[in-house]
């Protein structure tokens, strides 16, 4: 049965990326895959962009931030809901992981290391993990940059990793044994029925991002993916009479 996973949380009810997002999704997936970042002060943060600047009332790069500085953004003033905007922080990675480890939902964090490098990033999120007591077979980490990949394979062989990637892609799944991953997480627009197969010869799941409308999550089940990443899993599974 194909799996469901929250794109930065229930991002299209709430500001992605927050607290509030991340706790929405829980009792509709299988899995929440959420951004990590560092601020200035070397404090693992939970956004997407390598600027505040889209999703928050401030500007300015992230990395340029403190986490106090962080903390006085309101991460939910660029959000429509039905509500209009509302006030919310950039959580912490420590305050995502403490709403996560008494669950049983898997953990996709997405390193963002492909535009700024964030030396340690790796091994500074696999500690805090394993400091909130987080089993390792619900951790999955992913980066556009595979270098990351590499390098929490070899950090701890026995954490899950996959590659993203946004474009057409040579046997992905060679790549992905390659590096040790176990599932490649493409966009689903460029996934094909050939690329589905192979992974699944090779035993490489494959997880897509991000699913737009009904069709196309009815189109990944005709392909046979694995899971979905997509903003609204809850709206989906009713769409489709999923329970």
């Amino acid at each position: 049965m194909m799996r469901w996973f929250a794109h930065r949380g229930a991002s299209d009810q709430f500001p992605e990326n927050t607290l509030e997002a991340i706790e929405a999704a829980i009792p509709d997936v299988d899995g929440i895959e959420f951004d990590v970042h560092f601020s200035r002060d070397g404090v693992g943060v939970i956004i997407h962009d390598e600027t505040v600047n889209r999703t928050t009332d401030g500007t300015g790069r992230v990395v340029d931030l403190t986490v106090a500085e962080l903390k006085q953004l309101n991460a939910g003033a660029r959000f429509r809901g039905s509500d209009g905007p509302m006030k919310t922080t950039i959580p912490t990675l420590d305050e995502v992981l403490a709403l996560l480890a008494p669950t049983t939902v898997k953990l996709n964090i997405e390193l963002k290391t492909d535009t700024i490098r964030y030396p340690g990033i790796e091994a500074y999120t696999l500690a805090r993990c394993h400091a909130h007591g987080i089993e390792k077979n619900r951790l999955i980490f992913s980066s556009f940059n595979h270098y990351s990949i590499d390098t929490v394979r070899k950090l701890d062989p026995g954490v899950e990793t996959a590659i993203l990637y946004p474009y057409p892609l040579y046997h992905p799944e060679q790549q992905a044994k390659q590096l040790g991953a176990k599932a490649i997480h493409p966009d689903y627009r460029r996934v094909t029925k050939d690329d589905v197969r192979l992974a699944h010869a090779a035993g490489i799941e494959v997880r897509v991002y991000t699913p737009k409308t009904v069709e196309d999550v009815r189109r990944m089940v005709m392909l046979g993916v694995d899971a979905v990443i997509v903003n609204d899993p809850k709206g989906f599974k009713a769409s489709l009479s999923i329970h």
